[in-house]
């Protein structure tokens, strides 16, 4: 193709140039009245016409040679005096021009094996030797513009021009292959985001799938726990009656627990039957007030200092006992970054574009890049006793929520975990 295209433009050009010759021609025939000496030829008439015409020609710019052919396809003038009077066969070139058309050829001046004509035109070349030229023929016509008196044929040797044609091809090449690299870059990157939005959608279709398989395995433990719990809170009602010293705090810790549990299992019930969730509004500073609170154990155990922040945190819809598993398990994830100690901060605020960010971090160790890909994922998890499911869930939640949840980590220096959630999703 770019072949095809350098060929045009060098034809187009050399094309050109020819028609700017023609029209210097035929403004010197109209001047010198040549027409005249080309309609009659006779011997010896009006010769002057002809030297007059003819006294131009060699004073074009760049030309080595001129040739006058007339219609018996002899030569009636040539700046070459050898060649006036012979006749050259096979000239298609010629046949073509006394049509009426223009024809443009292009070659080298010491190419072997060129036309007859083109005797002594490597020498009239200069001291360079292989040189680019130019033959062009021109039809000259008569004063209606219909027949052909005669075919000038003129070589040149434009340097400059040809200079000019190779500057442009570099040029046009040169804006090809930028065009063709920016064009691969462009597919690429179209290709590239495409596989990788086909690769987050099959990864998400895969946690789906495995999420789909929890929810039915938690819907049968779900039935099987409750009875158990209200086994143990009947238990500790009856602990209550007794009265014991130092037993009713226990007591009503034991209850609180259960009714959260009772709570988070009807919850899972609901949902594994594909249940609407009940929306409401939800005050997010209390739900992480809450979620932070039944952590306290774990988080005084551990020696972690708690930092809540919350900065005109305004009401969320959404299902409140959702969005405190999501956050808790966040906040378990992170309590668990730090078993030796560490900080854990949580602020909460409103962002530019009306939606609610918390933002939960810890002093932790961190994480790579390559655990960082995958810890959303179900069952991914790096401690012994783990499920891998805290932060899929959560994800889950969120998402469910028309929010998004993120993760900024490096190795060695903790981990913050955003939740964005629309005020109304």
């Amino acid at each position: 193709m770019m072949s095809f295209m350098t060929i045009f433009l060098k034809n187009k050009l050399l094309m050109q140039d020819a028609i700017l010759s023609r029209d210097f021609i035929e403004g010197i025939v109209a001047t010198e009245n040549t027409r005249t000496y080309l309609q009659r030829r006779e011997p010896n008439h009006s010769q002057a016409l002809l030297d007059a015409f003819t006294a131009h020609v060699p004073t074009f710019p760049d030309v080595v040679r001129a040739n006058l052919f007339g219609v018996d396809r002899f030569v009636i003038w040539s700046s070459n005096p050898k060649l006036v009077g012979m006749r050259f066969a096979d000239n298609r070139e010629l046949e073509i021009a006394l049509t009426g058309q223009i024809v443009v050829e292009t070659g080298e001046t010491a190419v072997a094996g060129g036309k007859p004509e083109h005797i002594g035109l490597a020498s009239a070349a200069g001291p360079h030797g292989r040189q680019r030229f130019v033959e062009a023929y021109i039809p000259i016509r008569d004063e209606s513009g219909k027949a052909v008196l005669a075919v000038i044929e003129i070589y040149k040797l434009p340097n400059a021009l040809f200079e000019t044609i190779d500057s442009g091809l570099r040029l046009v090449w040169l804006a090809a292959a930028g065009g063709g690299i920016l064009l691969y870059v462009t597919l690429f990157g179209i290709v590239w985001k495409a596989h990788t939005i086909m690769r987050e959608q099959r990864e998400r279709l895969i946690a789906a799938e495995r999420l789909a398989v929890i929810g039915e395995m938690a819907a049968t433990v779900a039935h099987a726990i409750r009875n158990p719990l209200a086994s143990i809170r009947s238990t500790a009602e009856i602990g209550l009656e007794d009265d014991r010293a130092g037993t009713e705090a226990s007591f009503n810790k034991i209850m609180r627990q259960i009714d959260r549990v009772d709570a988070w299992i009807r919850e899972l019930l609901i949902g594994s039957i594909g249940s609407d969730e009940v929306r409401e509004d939800v005050d997010i500073e209390a739900v992480i007030r809450e979620c932070l609170d039944s952590l306290k154990v774990e988080t005084d155990l551990q020696n972690i200092e708690v930092s809540f922040e919350p900065r005109q945190t305004p009401p969320l819809r959404g299902a409140r006992v959702q969005l405190t598993r999501a956050i808790t398990n966040v906040l378990t994830n992170a309590v668990q970054a730090m078993p030796k100690g560490g900080r854990l901060v949580v602020e909460s605020h409103a962002t530019r574009g009306g939606n609610l960010e918390i933002v939960i971090g810890d002093s932790g160790h961190g994480m790579g890049p390559s655990l960082a890909r995958r810890v959303f994922e179900p069952f991914m998890t790096t401690k012994p006793n783990g499920t891998g499911l805290g932060l899929a869930l959560a994800r889950r939640i969120i998402e469910r929520h028309a929010g998004r949840i993120r993760l900024e980590t490096s190795e060695g220096h903790g981990t913050r975990i955003i939740l964005n959630l629309p005020q109304s999703p």
